[in-house]
């Protein structure tokens, strides 16, 4: 697939630059197809179509084991990314004295799961010292105590794009026998991962970021050794049922992941997500984190020449997809940006932008004139 296929397929690139996958991404012309043929039959020809879309839910599943680099047995969908982790924070067997360590640059997602053990386990969480956005191997393995039963990190920090070492973190944690729980949404579907190799043994992640799925998508990963000390919240569906007598309660369970399946799944959100990650296997997982670590490189060149200081490490070992800069009155700039139709955030008085592989070079180039210009607009101001 070449860039003008992909961007055709982004109806959105004909009259508006966007550059805040980190927030939100656009539903591409595959995501619309498969929701609305979906719906047409829910409101048409097939009201009741439960059964004859698990195979493509299964299908992705698929997809998201290789998203992940394991088998499609350790995924399994969940509503959000908060949701998953809390299967993780409410499955342990927690001792009060227990402890979590959390880099104390994250994201609320993977923050309040953890804080909200205090009261329920006697849990205590602490925080890793974070420096612009980042954090240290050392600082990590201060924090570690021999009560912390997990270390929780986002691989991307959602603010200043930090990309984390998973399989040094791993390394450590493992070496003091602590759990590594990532939260990847600011890394999956523009950066490759291998939860296999990094020695990941739980992952939450959204789908509506860089994977350009639906709001209210998302799924785990858990590995066999993990899942077998979990327990899972109860639902109907945490095991087989028995379609031909609903009074038999079994408390079997699924001997995979899909133990950890409560109930009824958003299925649009779910079909959503696998027709996104058709047209990113379209694409080649390669293919795409190069352009995105193209796109920000050239971001964070161009901030460079502009004199701007970027929020981050200019570590590129460290790089993703997140390119932010402090900038003076950073609210105007960005609705000096949005007057011009393109579209990034402001996140902590700071701007943020997120370019994937649909967008283009000029893109990039339009978007830092544009930078430059409104600068100089708020000086002669």
């Amino acid at each position: 697939m070449t860039t003008s296929d992909l961007r055709a397929q982004f109806p959105h690139t004909e009259h508006l630059v966007y550059l805040d996958h980190a927030a939100t991404g656009p539903l591409s012309r595959p995501v619309m197809d498969a929701v609305q043929a979906f719906l047409e039959q829910r409101h048409r020809t097939r009201p009741n179509n439960y059964v004859d879309v698990m195979p493509t839910l299964e299908r992705g599943r698929t997809r998201l084991a290789r998203l992940l680099g394991c088998a499609a047995e350790r995924v399994e969908y969940a509503p959000n990314t908060s949701t998953g982790l809390n299967v993780l924070a409410l499955g342990l067997d927690w001792q009060p004295g227990d402890r979590v360590a959390v880099p104390a640059c994250e994201f609320p997602a993977n923050v309040q799961p953890w804080l909200g053990l205090r009261e329920r386990y006697g849990v205590e969480v602490d925080f890793i010292p974070a420096e612009r956005g980042g954090f240290t191997l050392g600082a990590v393995e201060q924090a570690l105590t021999p009560r912390t039963r997990v270390l929780a990190v986002s691989w991307v920090q959602f603010l200043s794009g930090f990309r984390c070492d998973l399989a040094a973190l791993s390394e450590l944690a493992h070496s003091q026998g602590v759990l590594l729980a990532v939260d990847a949404i600011q890394g999956l579907g523009a950066l490759q991962l291998d939860v296999v190799q990094t020695g990941v043994d739980f992952l939450a992640s959204g789908g509506q970021k860089w994977m350009l799925g639906m709001q209210g998508s998302a799924f785990i990963y858990v590995t066999e050794a993990l899942q077998e000390r979990l327990t899972p919240i109860r639902g109907w569906l945490n095991g087989p049922a028995d379609w031909n007598d609903f009074g038999a309660f079994s408390e079997v369970l699924h001997p995979d992941a899909t133990r950890f399946r409560i109930g009824t799944l958003p299925t649009v959100n779910a079909l959503a997500l696998d027709a996104a990650l058709g047209l990113y296997f379209d694409c080649g997982a390669a293919w795409v984190e190069e352009r995105v670590h193209g796109h920000a490189a050239r971001f964070a060149e161009g901030f460079d020449r502009l004199g701007l200081r970027r929020f981050g490490s200019v570590d590129p070992a460290r790089a993703s997809g997140i390119v932010t800069v402090e900038v003076p009155d950073p609210e105007g700039l960005h609705a000096f940006l949005a007057e011009r139709r393109i579209h990034v955030s402001v996140r902590d008085r700071k701007l943020r932008f997120a370019p994937h592989a649909y967008n283009s070079a000029a893109e990039v180039d339009q978007a830092l004139a544009a930078v430059a210009d409104g600068l100089t607009a708020r000086v002669a101001v």
